[in-house]
């Protein structure tokens, strides 16, 4: 009786999911320091987040760690998934319900130090030398709607950092919040590279896929809106993006909504 009083109780306060609810999958990909596998287990600011979400709500937080193109096929063919990080654009808002923003960051070029080149646009960019993106990522969706015809696509985020070490590539296109984290596993220090162009300034939301219910979906948003409030995101921010400002929103946006 106990127990069941208990059990109760705690669906009324909205901290655990409701009985007979699917298991909600969570995924993610390779992008310390955002998220990433050490020793086979998952890491980084990302999954902080999550696990500390999935346990206010009593969500069991079996995270994924997958290449981004199968996190995101999944996702986009199954109900009950969360897939983070991951920026918003028309295709995904029609298939997702997303909850945040959780960071925010900027996507550049970048080339070496030592290459002294000022391209003004992406068309005069496109004209200098091959430019290192991750397959699926927004850097490469930005560039290919601009028309860059010299992209080197990498299946992980790595291998254009390493392309870049090695001058196979002149150009390499990554998020501020990544480039440091990926410099250093290739052996490579942050002075060694520079920004030479700016893409975007977006936000990176948790992705909730078609046929999540909606109630679950804002069990998360509020759960997200009360750590935020409390100032507890942006200290967690802080031990994994210490220069960098935390989102000062949370908002929930619905698929459908193409607002962008």
């Amino acid at each position: 009786m106990l127990i069941g009083l208990s059990l109760i109780y705690l669906s009324l306060l909205g901290l655990s999911r409701p009985v007979g609810a699917a298991p909600l999958r969570m995924l993610t990909e390779e992008w310390a320091p955002m998220s990433y596998q050490e020793q086979g287990l998952p890491m980084g600011y990302g999954v902080s987040l999550v696990r500390r979400l999935a346990s206010e709500l009593g969500e069991e937080a079996n995270i994924e760690v997958l290449p981004w193109a199968r996190a995101f096929a999944i996702a986009e063919g199954q109900a009950n998934v969360l897939l983070f990080a991951t920026s918003r654009n028309e295709q995904r808002s029609r298939n997702f319900d997303f909850v945040g923003p959780i960071a925010t960051t900027s996507i550049s070029i970048y080339a070496k130090a030592d290459d002294r080149v000022t391209p003004t646009s992406v068309a005069e960019l496109d004209a200098l030398g091959s430019v290192g993106v991750y397959r699926g990522s927004l850097g490469e969706s930005i560039l290919m709607r601009q028309g860059v015809e010299h992209l080197t696509v990498a299946s992980f985020p790595q291998q254009s950092a390493r392309q870049l070490q090695h001058d196979r590539i002149r150009f390499w296109c990554q998020a501020d919040l990544a480039v440091a984290r990926l410099l250093a596993e290739v052996n490579m220090g942050l002075d060694e590279v520079h920004p030479v162009l700016e893409l975007a300034q977006i936000d990176l939301y948790l992705a909730f896929s078609k046929g999540t219910d909606p109630e679950r979906v804002l069990r998360w948003h509020d759960a997200l809106a009360k750590l935020q409030a409390s100032g507890e995101m942006a200290r967690l921010y802080h031990e994994w993006f210490p220069k960098l400002t935390p989102p000062h929103r949370i908002e929930l946006l619905k698929h459908g909504d193409l607002s962008l």
